[in-house]
């Protein structure tokens, strides 16, 4: 074979292969099974990327909010997403324990430290008439700024370190992973993370959840066994049994709230930072999908009579 046949058979066999193609020590039977597209997608899904390669706007909103709503995204994420089912019921499960935990544990501070939670901090009036008049209490103010971002910080950790996409396919220590004999337990090495810091999270919360019945059922104004040292942990662990579905009242509160901020204040929330117009278009992490459409244009300036097709016609 001539110089030249070998050079248009290199071209031939590489030259629509992707540059990811091109890492080292991959044995080539998982080249194989690994394709292009999920060397592609796959590091996006576990990024929460607003664009994929090639969609439009709509299509754009519509694979974001299924890949990573926490309830919709159980049933309807990309197959090539790297959290599963179980895993996301585990996410979720964890999500609610510790927004129960840290609900509960605002609501002891205010107690342990003397402050009143129902103290008005401003008010809101709509018209001169006194039922639109709204207060706005300490309590109110700590769980939206303290608790919901301490809250939003645990989930973007759990999703982060579940999905562990520096060692799945795209990733940087993708060949690393592979090289591994105990490759399928590297991948997974997130998920047996999250599981343990849930199994914590929920025992934590369980805790506090009695802390607050037993203080709301016999009216206590001290935190048992912390405040109240006259009082172990035996005791608490007693009391369960003289329990009454009245003194879990907040919980169905809790519940309430917690649906509401699933399905109006998540797709409310996440449509404007995926609009990108708190970034200006144009900042990172704020910047939203224009971002990300603009960093994925310079990337592949300079390539024309390119076919930019979808990753989701891809699939």
């Amino acid at each position: 074979m001539s110089p030249k046949d070998k050079n248009s058979a290199s071209t031939s066999s590489g030259g629509n292969r992707s540059p990811h193609h091109n890492l080292k020590n991959i044995p080539a039977e998982w080249s194989e099974r690994v394709t292009p597209l999920e060397r592609t997608l796959v590091p996006k899904f576990a990024a929460r990327a607003y664009h994929l390669p090639g969609n439009s706007l709509c299509a754009d909103w519509l694979q974001y909010m299924l890949n990573n709503h926490p309830v919709i995204g159980i049933c309807c994420h990309h197959r090539l997403h790297p959290l599963k089912t179980r895993q996301r019921c585990i996410i979720f499960l964890g999500s609610f324990a510790f927004g129960v935990a840290i609900t509960n544990i605002c609501y002891l501070w205010f107690i342990s430290t003397g402050r009143d939670a129902e103290q008005e901090v401003f008010s809101i009036d709509l018209n001169a008439q006194e039922s639109a008049h709204y207060s706005v209490t300490a309590g109110l103010v700590m769980l939206v700024t303290v608790g919901s971002g301490i809250h939003t910080i645990f989930d973007r950790f759990v999703w982060s370190v579940s999905a562990c996409r520096c060692c799945r396919a795209g990733g940087t220590f993708e060949s690393n992973s592979i090289n591994s004999p105990n490759r399928s337990r590297w991948q997974d090495f997130g998920t047996y993370l999250v599981v343990l810091l849930v199994a914590l999270v929920i025992a934590a919360a369980t805790f506090i959840v009695i802390l607050r019945a037993k203080m709301d059922g016999e009216g206590q104004t001290e935190i048992p066994y912390i405040q109240d040292n006259n009082t172990t942990l035996t005791d608490i662990v007693d009391s369960v049994k003289d329990f009454e579905l009245e003194d879990f009242s907040f919980m169905k509160a809790y519940c309430i709230e917690f649906a509401v901020s699933l399905f109006v204040y998540y797709p409310f929330f996440d449509t404007v930072l995926f609009s990108g117009v708190l970034g200006c278009f144009r900042l990172p992490l704020l910047g939203g999908r224009p971002y990300e459409v603009r960093k994925e244009e310079k990337k592949n300036n300079g390539k024309s009579g390119t076919r930019r097709v979808s990753a989701l016609e891809m699939a």
